[in-house]
């Protein structure tokens, strides 16, 4: 596995990685390796200003050289050295003019947990504290970024596929409206009005979005997912609306789409690819502006 081919900064990227949904696998195991870079590159960050502080120093020399750091660090870097994502300490209600009044409750609880162990363990578990929130940062706007970018080019890749075409066939990211009152992912011009498409790329642990996903797209509407677990009630839920339910992982997600869609669009659709090298090869026919919008920032 080549790291830049799965690199989500990239058309190409994308196309690999929609292509690996469409053959049924984990789309983690693709994202992953960016992913590690990242927090590797935030680590030695942290690492680094670690080596600036004075070791094994006083509170009060400590927390002289910290304020400096804090006073020159980006945004999600002056949280993570409070030990803290943007979020959590939007949670917790710490302004940005009361940051170092937290770092100092922090550091003095910290120093108290350390004494009596080795040399350094301040410094070590105040690092510590700072690499667990990059990973949260880290970690969680990937997880949506990359869910963000991955589903718009999934959807406009499958029913392109399928031989619908988007402005005429098909619309993404449907804005509200008085009669559906939350955006919709997508929406498919059917003989009886309009198919609602909703997809979210969830784990087991989150079943209660695919549930509110089935509810948002109404009766004879269309959820894609990643996968369930084995007590969910979704399926149930999804067969009692006549909603398409379709899975991704370990599946045949194009033919299953074509299953629910094929005698209700008005447009005859295109037979989907089933085996593991037709899929890729319809995939890597489509054009890169496909797969270029909604790209992650670099």
């Amino acid at each position: 596995m080549t790291p830049n081919l799965y690199d989500l900064n990239s058309a190409e990227g994308v196309r690999q990685i929609v292509t690996a949904l469409f053959q049924g696998y984990n789309y983690r195991l693709y994202t992953e390796g960016q992913t590690r870079n990242q927090l590797l590159d935030a680590y030695q960050q942290l690492a680094a200003v670690r080596q600036r502080l004075p070791v094994d120093a006083g509170h009060g020399e400590w927390m002289a050289a910290i304020k400096d750091e804090l006073d020159t660090a980006g945004n999600d870097l002056a949280w993570w050295l409070l030990g803290l994502t943007n979020k959590t300490a939007q949670n917790l209600g710490i302004r940005r003019d009361e940051r170092l009044d937290y770092l100092e409750e922090v550091a003095r609880h910290v120093r108290e947990l350390s004494a009596g162990y080795p040399e350094g363990s301040f410094d070590d578990g105040m690092l510590m504290l700072w690499a667990g929130a990059a990973t949260l940062t880290i970690r969680g706007s990937r997880k949506s970024t990359a869910g963000k970018t991955l589903e718009r080019a999934f959807l406009r890749a499958g029913l392109t596929i399928l031989g619908l075409e988007e402005g005429t066939d098909f619309w993404l990211n449907m804005q509200r409206d008085a009669e559906v009152p939350r955006e919709i992912d997508v929406e498919i011009a059917s003989r009886r009005g309009r198919i609602r498409v909703e997809m979210g790329l969830i784990e087991r642990g989150n079943q209660e979005v695919i549930e509110d996903k089935i509810t948002r797209v109404g009766t004879g509407g269309m959820v894609i997912f990643d996968q369930i677990g084995p007590r969910s009630n979704a399926r149930q839920t999804a067969e009692n609306n006549q909603v398409g339910f379709i899975q991704i992982r370990n599946n045949r997600p194009l033919t299953e789409m074509h299953g629910f869609l094929n005698d209700k669009v008005a447009k005859t659709l295109a037979e989907p690819p089933s085996d593991l090298e037709e899929i890729a090869a319809s995939v890597n026919q489509l054009p890169d502006e496909l797969f270029a919008s909604g790209l992650l920032p670099t």
